[in-house]
């Protein structure tokens, strides 16, 4: 195994990003609205991952006039960065983006989260953080 040393000293494993941005459709309203499901999809999408929670998950519902942009947003903080998740039930979208400066098997999480957000349809961004191209 290389190491890439700069800001996140970047373990190489597998020449992927470790910047994972999905936007996606599920096929049920109901789990993007309810924020229980939000923040035990955040705790296990961390251990799936195997990375380190350095805080609890911070789940928000939001409630807009306009029903169309109601939603949740939930966020964890990790020793190797950060999860985010924005969803909008009335729509059954998602954003998530999952950075870390610790690779992680980007096909074993998207499997993952194909299940439990019950996606039906998804778009993928994969970012090579780090100095990837340079010798330090």
């Amino acid at each position: 195994m290389k190491t890439i040393h700069g800001l996140c000293n970047i373990k190489k494993l597998h020449n992927l990003g470790n910047h994972l941005i999905i936007d996606g459709y599920s096929s049920s309203k109901e789990i993007l609205a309810d924020e229980d499901f939000i923040r035990n999809f955040i705790r296990k999408l961390v251990s799936q991952v195997e990375m380190t929670p350095i805080s609890k998950p911070l789940i928000v519902k939001y409630n807009s006039k306009d029903p169309h942009q109601n939603g949740v947003t939930g966020t964890i903080i990790l020793a190797e960065s950060n999860i985010t998740i924005h969803t909008y039930p009335h729509y059954n979208f998602f954003c998530l983006d999952l950075f870390s400066c610790s690779e992680f098997k980007i096909d074993k999480t998207i499997d993952y989260l194909i299940s439990e957000l019950k996606i039906t349809k998804y778009k993928k961004k994969l970012i090579k953080r780090g100095f990837y191209d340079e010798e330090n």
